[in-house]
């Protein structure tokens, strides 16, 4: 059973981290690699505040992330908006690119660490299970953060709104969505999302350098595609899922887990050849990406 309980710990991380993706790409059919570059200045928020509070450090990362989320909307993809899919593809890679430009100029190339939250490293064991403190808040926070996003979708005036847009822009603008001040939502919440991820993220690994989330930002878009492009629930389902087999599998190929990407992306192929449009997409929904 230990390998099952790291796994649903890591599944939760790329589930919240998909789930902030798919939040953007549900509205503006944007691929955002600068989802990235959120989690990253976070972790970096989060490692230079560390004298802080850790609600007080926190809370000024969740900021400075959804601030910089507004911000790029606002000067790159809002000028952008109504162009072909192409050019805001190879926009958000520039951007991506750019900002880790930009963190290297602000931090350095050479890692940044800090002990983040020194009370998660501990562990206990119960049953004959390893059972540490970073997974039981992990898991935690996973549950939560998905209930809460849940309730908005499902239960409030915005949640409604992002539902429309996600099934048909143009027609939610008709009947009356404001569509800058809807973007600029999901921008902030993707944001703040990132922020949990980065905290999750730098709490295990403390060495934050300029490319600090892309590994996992690119692996949660794989989990989008496979858990249903257009679905917040396929995102966040998709995500852990491939959070959940990435674990699984560097626990038991042993000295082959060298081979993980390639087992888990054959894996991903077979889910897709099963069900093209997503485990969440309805059988005659599909979409070229």
């Amino acid at each position: 059973m230990q390998p099952f309980l790291d796994a649903i710990s890591l599944g939760g991380t790329y589930a919240l981290a998909a789930l902030g993706l798919g939040l953007v790409f549900g509205v503006m059919r944007l691929v955002n690699f600068a989802h990235a570059e959120l989690i990253t200045i976070s972790a970096y928020v989060i490692v230079v505040t560390n004298d802080l509070p850790l609600v007080i450090s926190f809370a000024i990362a969740a900021l400075t992330a959804a601030l910089l989320a507004i911000l790029t909307e606002l000067t790159i993809y809002r000028r952008l908006r109504g162009t072909g899919p192409a050019i805001m593809l190879i926009a958000s890679f520039g951007l991506s690119v750019g900002l880790q430009k930009s963190y290297e100029l602000i931090f350095g190339a050479l890692p940044r660490s800090a002990a983040v939250a020194p009370w998660m490293t501990g562990s206990s064991e119960i049953a004959g299970l390893n059972i540490t403190v970073s997974s039981i808040v992990t898991v935690g926070l996973t549950v939560t953060i998905l209930l809460a996003m849940g309730f908005l979708v499902e239960r409030t005036n915005l949640g409604l709104q992002l539902r429309a847009a996600a099934t048909d822009f143009k027609t939610s603008r008709l009947l009356g969505v404001r569509s800058n001040r809807l973007i600029g939502s999901a921008f902030a919440i993707s944001g703040i999302l990132a922020a949990f991820v980065g905290f999750i993220l730098v709490v295990e690994n403390p060495q934050v350098d300029p490319m600090f989330g892309l590994n996992i930002t690119i692996l949660s878009l794989v989990g989008i595609v496979i858990g249903g492009i257009s679905s917040l629930r396929g995102a966040a389902l998709g995500g852990f899922i491939v959070g959940f087999i990435l674990s699984i599998l560097n626990t038991y190929l042993g000295n082959a887990r060298v081979y993980a990407y390639s087992y888990l992306f054959l894996a991903v192929v077979i889910i897709l050849l099963v069900r093209p449009g997503g485990l969440l997409s309805k059988r005659n929904e599909m979409e070229r990406v």
